[in-house]
């Protein structure tokens, strides 16, 4: 695995014990208590979270075992890439998509921690087996803007994570 993908997924890894750490002594109920205006609990929040890395994470598993992974980037990934990292930076609320809002009315925290633990052991192997020569070509496809190379990839997944670090907040 390269530095560069090590620095990357350890960004992502500070980010998510960051908001673990924000739910020290957090009671269940508290953790899955509906926002006042109805919106999603810490809980759902953080199982939508959950989702969307470990979405992800299947995406590229399997494009890598039809061996769909083939394309090389070009000017159009950066593009795609800088305006997702800004629409994500952005203060505007977005509907989640339906595959990544599907969320339980209640999950406890421990849950949370073991399947965040699991995306981190998942992550860490795609990039360990990751072939250097596959770092530059289109490896996952976002829903909404298209083809990223894993280094975009691991950006999309830190910024998703971030975006959603005001609503933690409120929450909490």
């Amino acid at each position: 695995m390269s530095e560069q993908l090590v620095k990357s997924y350890e960004s992502i890894e500070t980010v998510k014990n960051k908001f673990l750490k924000k739910m020290d002594g957090i009671s269940d109920d508290a953790f899955n208590k509906k926002a006042l205006d109805g919106k999603w609990s810490l809980a759902q929040t953080f199982y939508h979270l959950h989702l969307v890395e470990s979405g992800t994470i299947f995406t590229i598993q399997k494009n890598l075992k039809a061996d769909k992974v083939k394309l090389n980037a070009g000017f159009d990934n950066i593009f795609r890439s800088i305006f997702l990292g800004l629409v994500l930076k952005s203060p505007f609320k977005f509907k989640a998509p339906k595959l990544v809002s599907d969320l339980p009315e209640r999950i406890s925290l421990q849950e949370i921690k073991d399947l965040f633990e699991k995306s981190n052991q998942n992550f860490k192997s795609i990039l360990n087996d990751l072939p250097k020569e596959l770092e530059s070509k289109q490896i996952f496809k976002h829903p909404l803007v298209g083809l990223f190379t894993i280094n975009q990839t691991l950006d999309f997944v830190r910024e998703h994570y971030l975006h959603h670090e005001r609503q933690l907040d409120k929450l909490l």
